[in-house]
């Protein structure tokens, strides 16, 4: 058994639709990144990783790297998994991850995300859990400057 953390921060900009967990969500900000910027993914990528003591999202998907400009999260997530199975044979038991934004409130997009992210890894979706937390108006999550992601993960 392994465990993995994972946290991944990104600024809110002008322009929707917010790309959160593999999903699409109706807001009129975005997130901004080199990539795609999907902090969940970005969260979730870096707890495989960290389980299986691969480094993290930035070693493997360079931010100066041309090629990972707008990548699309969803791919880097994919790619990050097969690296571990290939080099450890590590599976995912089950994923706990919290969402940090002030707005959108997310409660109606938990289980969509849930299920996007258990197609995308091959789960059942009761190994997914997505929890949303707001900044309570507290530090750049709660200005509405920024979104967070945490995960863990286990692995076996």
């Amino acid at each position: 058994m392994r465990v993995g953390i994972g946290h991944d921060t990104h600024r809110l900009i002008a322009g929707g639709p917010l790309l959160l967990g593999g999903i699409s969500i109706p807001f009129d900000r975005r997130l901004d990144g080199h990539s795609d910027a999907d902090v969940l993914l970005h969260a979730i990528t870096d707890s495989l990783l960290g389980a299986a003591a691969l480094g993290d999202i930035g070693e493997l998907f360079p931010d100066n790297d041309p090629v990972n400009r707008g990548r699309d999260s969803s791919d880097m997530l994919l790619r990050a998994y097969r690296e571990v199975i290939e080099r450890t044979g590590l599976r995912i038991v089950n994923l706990d991850c919290i969402v940090f934004a002030q707005l959108p409130k997310l409660t109606p997009f938990k289980l969509a995300m849930r299920q996007r992210i258990a197609e995308l890894l091959e789960l059942r979706i009761d190994q997914v859990n997505v929890k949303a937390k707001t900044g309570e108006r507290v530090g750049p999550v709660g200005r509405e400057e920024a979104i967070m992601a945490e995960c863990i993960v286990l692995m076996e």
